[in-house]
């Protein structure tokens, strides 16, 4: 027998760079997120990872992601790193260049696309942060040449996308 799910409680710190996450804390919404690196990688020994819904963002400001260095004894359901994302294109979501709507969540830049997200904890307030959905590399800056979108599903896996299964998330759509 095999579960239709792909799915295991995992510390955040043992699991590989890319792996999608969801955690549950503090009687709060669940919060799916990606890592984007190492602990070893950072000062504090802490990863950092994107949250792509926390419920704790600032007042008055977009529902932005968010990138932080977390806690790295964190417990998590891992979903692992063979999810696939499906930007929502469609013409009328797309932004003029370089002026996004208030809802845009990806960024189609030279380099292809990035979520955007505000900095979290341990992050300068003062800059934007973008982050490659192929590579996860972090850019703080696109230039004056980008177009922005509002919306996305994120799937498990290809053969979840390519069988019509719900994704395990969505944003703005």
């Amino acid at each position: 027998m095999r579960s239709t799910l792909n799915a295991r409680s995992a510390i955040i710190a043992e699991e590989p760079k890319g792996a999608l996450f969801l955690l549950r804390r503090y009687g709060h919404q669940a919060i799916f997120g990606i890592k984007l690196s190492e602990p070893l990688e950072q000062p504090n020994s802490k990863p950092t990872v994107l949250l792509l819904n926390p419920d704790f963002g600032r007042a008055g400001e977009a529902d932005w992601h968010r990138v932080f260095q977390w806690e790295a004894d964190e417990w998590c359901v891992s979903f692992g790193t063979d999810w696939i994302i499906q930007p929502d294109f469609a013409t009328s979501a797309l932004s003029e260049i370089n002026d996004p709507q208030p809802g845009a969540c990806l960024t189609i830049g030279p380099p292809g696309i990035h979520f955007r997200a505000a900095p979290g904890e341990g992050f300068r307030a003062s800059y934007r942060h973008f982050i490659h959905v192929d590579t996860l590399d972090l850019v703080k800056d696109l230039g004056n040449s980008s177009f922005h979108l509002t919306g996305y599903r994120i799937f498990l896996n290809r053969e979840d996308w390519d069988n019509g299964r719900a994704p395990i998330y969505q944003h703005g759509v």
